[in-house]
């Protein structure tokens, strides 16, 4: 950060304080222009010694400068200076949505493709997550969205990777860094029950009237003390609302598999609980989606996303940082140095 980066700003809050500059430039050319008073004024010897024969006149004028500089970054302070203006739309209905993502050891089944390469679950589940994030803003370079995002990532157990946020931003760099448990043991486990009460206890005091959990899992419920359609009556009790996504091609894929000679690639299938996803979903108002391809998976995103859509606008507001005290601060301080060299060096002698 750059000395003058306190004192840049977007735009003023009353321009309109800027007229007192007028003034200044006025009382600054009268005082350099004015003659000087009949009465004798002298400068200590000592003061003489340290000014320079060649910078008196700039010495004489000193105090007239820094008092105008002074008061021209007060006038400026008065004018409000804003940082950080931002545009934002205040909306009715918006919605508060958790993004459920499965990280199982299963995830790394390679049956899916992108860019014309074999990828696994995870990979392409997190890209099609991101495009969905992506179509909640309203701009596409904007950091901010409409709606509160959250993720929760499970396997043998949930947890909450990204609490609710506007901040679009944070949530993508906590997705870039899910990660399948490498230990082989938990790995096998999905915690969807846990995961859905999980959902439930991060939404339930949320003060959106629209409450949407996406929960995208490619096997059955095998781990965590909460069975999925309790966790899912839970859920409608507190009026959220659960699409659920089966990931998966039928036929499977490969995965590596550790061994004694390193890691090798397996053949391997896991099967979807497919009945209980479609009654989590049907019981709480919801839908399900069979995902057996890349396409498929991000049309299941895509469709959500038109179900959920938030368009509702009821006014403009703007967001703003204030950036006055940078100029007032300057501005004492100028006025306290005019006020100094006055006294210093050209002190009156009675």
């Amino acid at each position: 950060m750059s000395l003058l980066s306190p004192f840049q700003f977007n735009g003023l809050g009353e321009p309109w304080a800027l007229l007192l500059l007028l003034p200044v430039v006025l009382l600054l050319a009268a005082e350099l222009v004015r003659r000087p008073l009949s009465s004798l004024r002298v400068s200590t010897g000592e003061t003489l010694a340290r000014i320079r024969r060649q910078g008196r006149a700039l010495a004489r004028h000193a105090p007239a400068l820094l008092r105008a500089l002074g008061l021209t970054f007060l006038v400026v302070a008065l004018a409000r200076p804003v940082q950080g203006v931002q545009l934002q739309k205040e909306r009715a209905n918006v919605r508060d949505i958790m993004l459920l993502v499965d990280v199982s050891g299963s995830m790394r089944i390679m049956d899916f493709y992108a860019g014309g390469e074999p990828r696994d679950r995870l990979f392409v589940t997190k890209h099609a997550v991101r495009d969905f994030v992506k179509s909640r803003k309203e701009k596409p370079g904007d950091r901010y969205g409409m709606d509160r995002l959250g993720l929760i990532l499970y396997g043998a157990y949930a947890v909450t990777q990204c609490p609710l946020t506007l901040d679009y931003g944070v949530l993508e760099r906590e997705l870039d860094q899910a990660k399948i448990d490498e230990d082989e043991a938990r790995s096998a486990k999905t915690a969807i029950g846990s995961a859905i009460g999980l959902a439930v206890a991060r939404l339930r005091k949320s003060e959106s009237k629209t409450k949407v959990a996406i929960l995208l899992t490619d096997g059955q419920n095998n781990a965590g003390e909460l069975d999925p359609i309790t966790a899912a009556q839970v859920a409608k009790d507190y009026g959220i609302r659960i699409y659920t996504i089966g990931v998966g091609s039928p036929e499977g894929g490969y995965m590596p598999v550790r061994g004694l000679l390193g890691s090798t690639m397996r053949q391997v299938s896991a099967p979807i609980d497919e009945e209980t996803l479609r009654k989590i979903a049907a019981g709480t108002g919801g839908a399900y989606f069979r995902a057996t391809d890349t396409k498929s998976l991000e049309g299941a995103y895509a469709e959500i996303n038109q179900l959920e859509t938030t368009d509702i606008e009821i006014g403009d507001f703007y967001e703003h940082k204030e950036g006055f005290v940078p100029y007032a601060a300057m501005g004492a301080a100028m006025l306290l140095a005019a006020i100094f060299s006055r006294r210093a060096w050209f002190e009156a002698i009675p």
